[in-house]
């Protein structure tokens, strides 16, 4: 190995020789490669290497496809024609007839189309390898089916590859089930150390401002896999350089970053005070913007603290200024998280009236967020903590049904695959989607209407704060888990708000427990 290699590339040619050591294994029609999560964005960029002209330094042709996974026979149609377009985009792609092995409605026939592009371009690469991180998956069950059933096919050119962590190895059933024909890459790489050596062998003319990055990235490395007593000692003499330079905005960062190793550590006392510290060397940053988030977000640090050793009281207090001074920046997102924090913590105490009045404050916050971007802040728990608070039964029961939802589709998609032979056609797939379809949407309305059903049976109180959710996040708010229609049908009859919603929508402090 090169020694004149920066750590990002040493850890590429580690990479390369990894997969250039188990692509011998002729047995093997698919590879996980297990990594660190820290590791995972390197993994990806040794992908996205191989993927350019002038990147690629292996004999194979590597392809990342994220394409969702709803059903097997719909995954195999997708899988195959996002391969068609992106070979058929490429310039001065060579001529190759994929209409004859179109379309592709199982992993039978999806192996048939990649193997004839491969025996066609055999003398451009070694092996074809398909490296699939779906962006979404319906069902792990169905997809698990999906990749057994490939492995049923034959030994071919093509090759699966599938990416897991070594904190969350969720392919290893699928190793542990097929030890012949599945691959286990593990490879030890480290983002942090990466980052951490990178900085080591950084040059500049300013000596300040080259040992402060060394000393940050190591209490940044330290704060992984050290103790908190290293990160705050290495800490300590980037603050200095920090504090001789009159870098407030970096005294500000170190200090959460030491406060984060005590924290670490159990030390709560400890990362108060540098939560503190950052707290106050944050009001000497020149720009407005950026003193208002650092000083934010040291605060929330400290209510977490204060948070995690269930001192809710001073951890409400502390949430309740993070709002305040989120506010001020202003940032919506952090305010609405404040005063949601805060309403919890004093839920937590038993103060009910008090943070009723805190998880208003959280709504109103919300208000300058796009309305289609609200469901993906922390807003829905906000009407789901409300929703306990007045009745805890029948918040419970609105999570059974989303369950049952859950569980009826993934058997629903099990049988609709189970009537499909081996390599379908399209008339048969289509009779089978249209099948799940009408009973995915039967099952949909059911479940919205039992939910429905529940809703309506609570109190004026209860039903209220659906009402408030409906008007904040979307009209068929039921409660949490949120479950969209399966097919993401337009506003319809099914979006309609119910008889009793009608009147004014207000968040009031009724008693709410009725029983079901």
């Amino acid at each position: 190995m090169n020694a004149s290699k920066n750590p990002c590339q040493k850890v590429m040619s580690e990479l390369e020789l990894s997969w250039l050591d188990a692509s011998e294994h002729a047995a093997s029609r698919l590879f996980i490669w297990r990594v660190p999560a820290n590791g995972e964005s390197l993994l990806d960029g040794f992908f996205a290497l191989q993927q350019h002209p002038q990147g690629r330094s292996l004999p194979d042709l590597f392809l990342s496809i994220n394409t969702p996974f709803e059903t097997g026979y719909g995954y195999s149609d997708a899988l195959s024609r996002q391969f068609v377009e992106q070979y058929e985009a490429t310039p001065d792609a060579a001529f190759w007839n994929a209409d004859l092995w179109l379309p592709c409605y199982s992993a039978g026939q999806l192996r048939d189309l990649l193997q004839n592009f491969a025996e066609q371009f055999a003398n451009d690469f070694r092996h074809l390898v398909l490296v699939l991180k779906p962006s979404a998956v319906s069902d792990e069950s169905a997809m698990l089916r999906w990749l057994n059933s490939w492995l049923e096919q034959g030994v071919a050119a093509p090759r699966l590859l599938l990416i897991d962590t070594v904190e969350q190895p969720i392919w290893q059933p699928l190793h542990a089930a097929n030890p012949r024909h599945v691959w286990l890459i593990e490879d030890e790489i480290d983002g942090m150390r990466v980052m951490h050596q990178t900085a080591q062998q950084q040059t500049d003319t300013d000596v300040d401002r080259l040992l402060f990055r060394r000393y940050l990235a190591d209490a940044m490395l330290l704060l992984e896999k050290g103790s908190a007593a290293q990160v705050a000692a290495r800490g300590s003499l980037a603050l200095t350089i920090a504090r001789h330079r009159s870098w407030a905005d970096q005294q500000a960062m170190i200090h959460n970053l030491i406060a984060g190793g005590w924290l670490k550590g159990g030390d709560r006392a400890q990362a108060v005070e540098h939560y503190r510290q950052a707290q106050n060397i944050s009001a000497e940053v020149p720009d407005a913007s950026i003193k208002g988030q650092l000083r934010t977000q040291s605060t929330f640090g400290e209510a977490g603290a204060w948070f995690s050793g269930k001192a809710y009281l001073q951890a409400a207090k502390m949430y309740r200024q993070a709002a305040t001074e989120a506010q001020a920046i202003p940032h919506p997102v952090f305010e609405m998280e404040g005063w949601r924090m805060c309403g919890f913590c004093l839920w937590l105490c038993g103060h009910r009236s008090m943070a009723m009045e805190e998880y208003a404050r959280a709504i109103q916050a919300a208000k300058p967020v796009p309305l289609q971007e609200r469901g993906q802040t922390t807003l829905p728990l906000v009407f789901q903590d409300l929703l306990r608070m007045y009745d805890k039964r029948r918040t419970e029961a609105l999570e059974a049904c989303a369950a049952r939802w859950q569980s009826d589709k993934q058997q629903l998609i099990a049988q609709a695959e189970a009537l499909l032979p081996p390599g379908p056609e399209v008339e048969q797939i289509r009779q089978a989607d249209s099948w799940l379809q009408l009973q995915l949407e039967t099952t949909f309305m059911r479940m919205r209407e039992e939910r429905e059903n529940i809703i309506r049976r609570g109190d004026e109180s209860f039903r209220r704060v659906v009402l408030l959710a409906r008007d904040n996040l979307h009209p068929y708010w039921s409660g949490l888990p949120d479950i969209a229609h399966p097919f993401d049908a337009p506003p319809n009859e099914w979006q309609r708000l119910p008889a009793w919603g009608e009147g004014d929508v207000s968040l009031t402090d009724f008693a709410g427990s009725n029983p079901l």
